[in-house]
């Protein structure tokens, strides 16, 4: 029978437990060019339509060679003013693909520090604060799309309730990636939407919150092959 040597840590090779035969391992971010979070608010959010477009991301990189790893995409409300009657508040995530042209008529998140979203302040500026990315929420109404396709079918949704003045939903995920599963990656000129699914009674305003974490990675490496 042949005998499993134990390899030391600085060597590169596998490390073998010499009393269980196991290998052993520890859980590590990916490889990446850098770790972001972006949190943007709305404004006075009333009487969207369903199918009203609320936030809009659009990865727009500097080469075609690099890629976005969206790791968590939160969504909250508070509401500031009653609806009518007891109102449903749905929200729906599409991915959008050839996604040429940036959605317009809601607020524009802002990238102007250098150290504007980053998780570590030695990683590189995000990708997302070049000309073309976009992350844009909406102001009083939905927003106007660009030049995208969507897939026919969202890959989430979130919903809550608002019952009165103050109800609020705290930032829950609409797409968390979990550990051992594929993440969801975006390519050059891709990214996602998120819609409201339900007409917002009248008379209801509410302040719509997103927040996105996401890693950038190239795909010219091979620290991202798994992907």
């Amino acid at each position: 029978m042949s005998i499993i040597q134990t390899a030391a840590a600085s060597s590169g090779s596998a490390i073998v437990d010499p009393t269980f035969q196991a290998i052993r391992f520890s859980e590590r971010p990916p490889e990446i060019l850098g770790s972001y979070q972006y949190a943007i608010t709305s404004g006075a959010l009333t009487t969207v339509a369903a199918g009203g477009l609320v936030y809009s991301f659009r990865f727009n990189p500097s080469t075609t060679t690099n890629l976005l790893m969206i790791r968590r995409v939160e969504i909250g409300f508070a509401t500031t003013t009653a609806f009518g009657t007891a109102q449903s508040l749905q929200y729906s995530m599409q991915i959008a693909r050839s996604f040429t042209a940036v959605d317009s008529g809601g607020t524009s998140g802002a990238f102007t520090q250098a150290n504007t979203g980053k998780l570590r302040t030695s990683m590189p500026t995000s990708q997302m604060s070049l000309t073309g990315s976009n992350i844009q929420i909406a102001t009083t109404a939905a927003m106007s799309a660009g030049t995208r396709t969507l897939d026919t079918q969202p890959i989430a949704y979130l919903a809550g309730a608002s019952t009165a003045i103050g109800t609020a939903l705290t930032s829950a995920p609409i797409y968390q990636h979990q550990s051992g599963d594929y993440p969801l990656i975006l390519a050059y000129q891709e990214g996602f939407i998120i819609n409201n699914v339900q007409t917002m009674g009248a008379t209801g305003v509410i302040n719509l919150t997103v927040n996105v974490e996401w890693m950038e990675l190239s795909a010219t490496s091979g620290n991202v092959i798994a992907y």
